[in-house]
């Protein structure tokens, strides 16, 4: 059984920019709305368990 806890992503999408929402890590960030921006959000989420 895996013993990491789950983690819920909230994304607030905008014109320009995603603020983005991570729970229970208490974490909050923003990243460009374009090509870069979704990579960046690639990168961050991939060993994440969500």
């Amino acid at each position: 059984m895996d013993d990491q806890p789950t983690i819920f992503v909230g994304i607030d999408v905008s014109k320009d920019r995603l603020d983005v929402h991570l729970r229970p890590l208490n974490e909050a960030f923003h990243v460009p709305r374009d090509a870069k921006g979704l990579e960046a959000l690639t990168r961050r989420f991939g060993n994440l368990p969500i």
